[in-house]
């Protein structure tokens, strides 16, 4: 865990044009490394697992460890566990819209399809791999093929990916990653907690490409932290590498981004902290940040394509 005190932060993030593009720089570091060990065992591992609860960042990690591993000449595909949940039914569908079904448990996966699966993938064979349409909650099981040559890879991403119940290849066939905001921000003894710079990352995702309000967004996050404490956090001690995922200059994205929008959601206690730091906080634009810079994922035009 780190910690780092807002007013340092804000001056560091404006101390030079070059700051934010440095800030990324450190953080594609740090995952250069994890990709270095990656390829190192490369033909004993072949898959790698990544894990994180909600608005950690797991897609844009798994397509920046990708890009690193296949400039080595190291082919790697990256999978989303997504694509492995079951088909609602039309009553799920119902108890879904109602709050009623819980989203976030491991039985939204259908376990012995993704092993079965992992296992054809694991021996080389050509596998047909799935795709979640969200939009109609309807799982498409021929939707593409994946053949892994030997000494190739696969990165499966997604909140159970650690879940031995889930996942259930052998341990020395994986590399496995936990990917989470760790950095806590402070000022004036108040700390901002990580769960909340995931909310924020998740408003203005859900805003721009789900079409969720902000108040929607806080709503369901609460049943989101509850599914994390149930069935991520219980797991993320089985990872081999951990991955903070918060960048320096962030919070003043957002704050450029949300400033005027937050008024109908600031009264609600998920977002206390926040609300008695944000005038605090440096507005930065967003045009410089660079587009494969994690929080595209948020907050869109990046280089990935989600």
């Amino acid at each position: 865990m780190h910690v780092i005190n807002l007013t340092k932060l804000n001056e560091a993030m404006t101390a030079s044009a070059t700051a934010i593009s440095e800030a990324d720089a450190t953080f594609l570091q740090g995952l250069y490394k994890i990709a270095k060990e990656i390829q190192l065992h490369a033909a004993d591992r072949p898959i790698i697992l990544l894990s994180g609860p909600s608005g950690s960042g797991k897609t844009t990690t798994a397509y920046l460890l990708e890009r690193f591993l296949d400039k080595w000449k190291i082919e790697t595909h990256t999978v989303s566990m997504d694509h492995f949940f079951r088909t609602m039914t039309p009553q799920q569908q119902q108890l879904a819209a109602n709050g009623k079904l819980d989203l976030e448990s491991p039985d939204r996966v259908d376990v012995q399809y993704l092993n079965q699966q992992l296992q054809k993938i694991i021996a080389g064979e050509s596998t047909w791999m799935p795709k979640y349409h969200f939009s109609t909650m309807t799982r498409e099981d021929h939707s593409w093929l994946l053949t892994r040559k030997p000494q190739e890879l696969l990165i499966l991403e997604g909140i159970h990916a650690l879940n031995p119940s889930v996942i259930q290849i052998p341990n020395e066939k994986t590399v496995r990653i936990y990917a989470s905001v760790r950095t806590r921000v402070t000022h004036n003894h108040i700390t901002l907690p990580p769960a909340c710079l995931r909310l924020v990352r998740r408003m203005i995702r859900d805003r721009n490409f789900r079409r969720r309000s902000l108040s929607e967004t806080i709503d369901m996050f609460e049943r989101v932290q509850q599914g994390e404490k149930n069935y991520i956090m219980p797991f993320k001690e089985r990872a081999i590498f951990s991955v903070d995922t918060f960048l320096p200059y962030e919070l003043g994205v957002y704050k450029a981004i949300l400033n005027d929008d937050l008024a109908s959601v600031w009264e609600h206690p998920m977002l206390d902290e926040l609300r008695s730091i944000w005038d605090v906080i440096q507005p930065l634009p967003l045009k410089q940040v660079p587009t494969n810079s994690l929080i595209r994922e948020f907050v869109g035009s990046g280089v990935f394509h989600y």
